[in-house]
């Protein structure tokens, strides 16, 4: 019975020998290959096996995986690119020279110019210290815009102030020993930003009255009142009413105040 079982296993292995040169056939059943699949071996090695041969497996080494760490150390912006002295950067310094040098202490920390070039604190976090305070500040002037088409016309219906009420701010009377007639009145800002103004009469106005500040700029809404003093420059001799209309106007606002002003010379 053993020699039964032995004949197809010794059939099985002749067939190795039998394959053509040019490729040989390693079958399952040879020991040490069991689990790895069936194999072709070229031409140009291609043995003849023994029947009791082995074939060994190879340990096949994967290529190392490299981690990379910081792979943008060494990147910079555009500004900071050879020193371009811009101080509008980043909460970091460029590499290098971060301590500068004894002909030129703002170089390689973006000082070389600007509001902290004259620092000579003694290192870079000095300087944005020195930056960052009001040292060397540097106040400017900017110089208001100037309205000259504006044109000075009475509200059709929204009127601010107005002699008709009887109010004594706006219905005045001539005061003969000091030949004028003054008063004040009050502008409170409701706008959600600073304002630019341009105060003036209408053309229809008496050519005797006046009105200071001229131009200037409101506060914004809960901030400080503008107060405007206005005055009737006529005579003693010119009896009777005189009638001017103030027109307070917001240029950038698209808005304006209207008041009605009279004086009466007896």
């Amino acid at each position: 019975s053993v020699a039964m079982y032995r004949l197809p296993l010794f059939a099985a292995l002749g067939v190795v020998t039998l394959l053509t040169p040019s490729s040989a056939f390693v079958p399952f059943a040879i020991r040490g290959t069991a689990s790895a699949p069936a194999l072709r071996i070229p031409s140009s090695s291609a043995q003849v096996l023994p029947k009791t041969a082995t074939i060994a497996r190879k340990n096949i080494i994967a290529p190392r995986c490299q981690v990379i760490f910081n792979s943008n150390e060494d990147w910079k912006p555009d500004h900071h690119q050879e020193e371009s002295g811009n101080t509008d950067v980043g909460d970091y310094f460029p590499d290098g020279d971060t301590a500068g040098s004894a002909s030129d202490p703002n170089a390689g920390v973006g000082f070389s110019s600007g509001a902290a070039a004259g620092s000579t604190g003694g290192g870079a976090e000095n300087r944005l210290g020195d930056l960052l305070s009001s040292k060397g500040a540097e106040v400017r002037t900017v110089e208001r815009q100037t309205y000259t088409d504006v044109k000075f016309e009475a509200h059709p219906w929204r009127i601010d102030g107005d002699f008709a009420s009887g109010d004594p701010r706006f219905d005045l009377t001539f005061n003969t020993a000091t030949n004028i007639a003054e008063t004040e009145i009050m502008v409170e800002p409701n706008s959600m930003t600073f304002e630019d103004y341009v105060a003036g009469w209408t053309a229809d106005s008496d050519p005797n009255w006046e009105v200071t500040p001229t131009e200037g700029t409101l506060d914004r809404r809960g901030g400080a009142e503008t107060f405007f003093d206005v005055r009737w420059n006529g005579s003693a001799v010119m009896k009777g009413e005189h009638f001017g209309t103030l027109v307070i106007v917001l240029p950038n606002d698209q808005f304006s105040y209207t008041y009605k002003f009279r004086v009466t010379v007896a």
